[in-house]
């Protein structure tokens, strides 16, 4: 018997009659029959209008021929008629599904549970939790992580012990910065479904963001224990190793996941992280371009490899730039928020200053921000730090004080976030960042701000029109550099960032290291990634006038088999003289202790050491450098400029050859150059914190100043 709702027939028919209409209604639904079927359901309605199962068949009709948004109704009646039908529950809550009305689905589906019905429709329970992990399963590979939420809450609302569901939802939480939350969540799935690879692999993933490296190694090499050919895990494992300088093996796993899923894009993004790291940067940009062929929004890939491009000394600053400006148009432009912004325009106010970045922690941002932040002008602004790096540490705990307000906003999407910094009237946005790691530049791109500036984080434009600023200085950039920028350069005195010393830097070697070996050596403690072939091929005609002298290299992973072949072969096609290479494998520990065996530093061109560059003059140690025409190239005669070396900067590689001959084979001019190094640095603007904070401060209200008054960006 057909359930119905107490309805009285209509016309004089019988319910016999209704239930007679609705078997040939079914019949001409499942036949394709639609108009037939249609005119059938509503002569059973005209006869008992809330017929439930009359309503449910016009539900499943109306469903197909509109959609399950008219649908709804119908089986919301049906429902309320036969509460005991358990395929009137699942239906109602698939056509909620399907809307995306997810909440309400939710609170039926728990209701649903609540009726006692749900262990009697185990499977088609399963099918419907099913296509809820599916659906949320796109919106999270999409990065809409609040539906995928949704999604995923109401299939876990259907079927509590589902463990797609509940590893999924670990997943999201971690993706939003709930790492506790994620854990747990994880581990339920790994104890409901201990043998799923897949677990253990996104388990590894979180412990890597949660910085802890025993367990990541550990989950997914359980992962590959359980599936050797998940390429996932190998890709996963490959970017864990790849940070801690095992190139070698990390190259191992990025191969091995190519191999097994040739689609696999982030280990061609591993790949060319590896390959840049080993100084192979047209092969790297090669795996990056593979990348991007395979997920052409991959933001990540793009930023990578305009950063090797910047490394690269064969590929012109014109097409970097062309590059960066494509990347605006293509993924930022798109997305500028055009409105007119509430700030109060007045010049002299206090103004609101917000900084973005991830690397408001241990890294070497911070040792340059901790310090103008110290002596910035609190009074004349608010600063509001942005943090978009998940886990903060105790470098994070020694910055914060130094804000008015601090937020993580690592797990709030670029819109939520612009929202957020617009609500909190931020009248100048600094992007601490450019194309580094963990950059939010599409978040500038939404515009959240009146005044937006890049500074520090990457010495080259970021390509996105919505960026007003880059914040440089005379030396930095020159002329050439303006047409190389959709930001405008606004160009600071002598340096653009000051320069702390690293707590309990160790004393200055007391005698140049000659003095005791009896040659000179050469030392190069950049990333090898910054040396390119020609810089190579400059410090063999060095070596080669120097007698004796030695090239002290640190190189990530020298002390394996397969990057040290690697490193020589290229080493050696530049023509450096082997026996005379000290390679040493980079620290984690003892790192200012290594310029105690470097007589003088060698600064790579075309990409010049930073921070590098600041701790080898406090050590007590020169430096030499070729000062080219973009900021990648001048880092080096700023930092020397600001210390009064200017003597030791080179405009040509044979000028650059005979400055380090000329020094080294000079005894007592390298004692002279070495002997009160560190207190030169000391007593220069690049410490000069007070300086610094009062010209930044003075460009702010200056940039500001133009916004209000309605001035177009122009150079400082």
């Amino acid at each position: 018997m057909l359930e119905h709702g107490g309805g009285s027939a209509g016309r004089g028919r019988t319910p016999g009659a209704a239930e007679r209409f609705l078997s040939k209604a079914v019949a001409h639904r499942e036949a394709g029959r639609l108009d037939k079927a249609r005119r059938n359901i509503g002569r059973v309605l005209d006869i008992a209008p809330d017929l439930a199962g009359a309503r449910y068949e016009m539900g499943m009709l109306v469903s197909r021929t509109e959609g399950a948004a008219a649908a709804l109704p119908h089986f919301a009646v049906a429902l309320k008629g036969a509460q005991t039908n358990t395929a009137y529950w699942l239906t109602l809550i698939g056509a909620l599904l399907e809307t995306q009305r997810l909440a309400e689905g939710r609170t039926l589906a728990e209701r649903f549970k609540a009726t006692g019905l749900a262990p009697a429709a185990t499977a088609a329970v399963a099918v419907l939790a099913d296509r809820a992990v599916a659906l949320g399963r796109d919106c999270y590979d999409a990065r809409d992580f609040i539906k995928a939420e949704a999604y995923l809450e109401l299939a876990i609302a259907l079927d509590d012990t589902h463990p797609d569901a509940t590893f999924l939802a670990g997943a999201v939480a971690a993706r939003t910065n709930r790492l506790q939350l994620a854990f747990d969540l994880i581990s339920i799935a790994i104890y409901r479904k201990p043998d799923r690879a897949l677990y253990y692999a996104g388990l590894g993933a979180l412990l890597t963001m949660m910085e802890d490296d025993g367990g990541t190694l550990s989950a997914l090499e359980k992962a590959l224990e359980l599936d050797p050919d998940l390429a996932v895990a190998h890709a996963n494992l490959s970017g864990f190793l790849h940070k801690r300088s095992h190139y070698a093996r990390a190259m191992h796993h990025a191969d091995r996941a190519v191999a097994i899923d040739p689609a696999c894009a982030g280990a061609h993004v591993n790949r060319g992280q590896i390959l840049k790291s080993l100084g192979q940067l047209h092969e790297a940009i090669a795996a990056l371009d593979r990348a991007i062929a395979i997920t052409p929004r991959d933001i990540d890939a793009y930023s990578n490899r305009l950063f090797v491009k910047l490394y690269a000394g064969d590929i012109p600053a014109e097409e970097y730039a062309a590059d960066a400006r494509a990347f605006g148009l293509r993924f930022a432009d798109p997305l500028l928020r055009r409105r007119a912004f509430a700030n109060d325009r007045a010049p002299d106010r206090r103004l609101k200053i917000g900084f973005v970045s991830g690397d408001l922690c241990a890294h070497a941002v911070a040792r340059f921000l901790e310090p103008f932040l110290e002596a910035f002008d609190r009074t004349a602004f608010e600063t509001r730090a942005y943090m978009t790096r998940v886990v903060e540490d105790g470098m994070s705990e020694r910055l914060r004080p130094l804000f008015d307000h601090w937020l993580n906003i690592a797990g709030i999407d670029d819109d939520a976030a612009a929202d957020r910094i617009e609500a909190d009237g931020i009248d100048i946005l600094v992007d601490l960042s450019g194309h580094s790691a963990g950059h939010r530049l599409l978040l500038f791109a939404r515009k959240p701000a009146p005044v937006q500036v890049t500074w520090m984080g990457h010495p080259a434009t970021t390509g996105l029109g919505a960026m007003d600023y880059r914040l440089t200085d005379d030396v930095q950039d020159g002329d050439a550099s303006d047409a190389l920028h959709t930001e405008t350069l606004w160009r600071l005195p002598v340096v653009s960032a000051s320069y702390r010393f690293t707590d309990q830097l160790p004393p200055v070697r007391v005698r140049p290291p000659s003095e005791d070996q009896g040659y000179v050596t050469f030392g190069v403690l950049n990333r090898f990634e910054k040396v390119s072939d020609a810089a190579l091929q400059t410090w063999a005609r060095i070596l080669a006038a120097v007698p004796e002298s030695r090239l002290f290299m640190v190189v990530g992973d020298a002390d394996t088999p397969e990057v040290r072949q690697q490193v020589d072969e290229r080493l050696g096609r530049a023509g450096i003289d082997l026996a005379r290479l000290i390679l040493h494998p980079r620290v984690n520990s003892g790192y200012f202790e290594l310029y105690h065996k470097v007589d003088i530093a060698l600064d790579p061109f075309p990409y010049n050491g930073g921070t590098t560059s600041c701790d080898t003059l406090s050590m007590g140690v020169p430096l030499v450098t070729l000062c080219g025409t973009t900021a990648a190239e001048r880092a080096g005669a700023v930092v020397l400029g600001a210390v009064g070396l200017g003597e030791l900067v080179a405009r040509s590689q044979d000028a650059y050859v005979t400055l380090a001959t000329a020094l080294a084979t000079d005894p007592e001019r390298l004692r002279r150059t070495r002997d009160g190094l560190r207190e030169r640095v000391l007593a220069s603007p690049l410490t000069d914190h007070a300086r610094l904070a009062g010209e930044v401060g003075k460009a702010f209200r200056a940039m500001w100043t133009r916004w209000a008054t309605g001035e177009p960006c122009a150079r400082g």
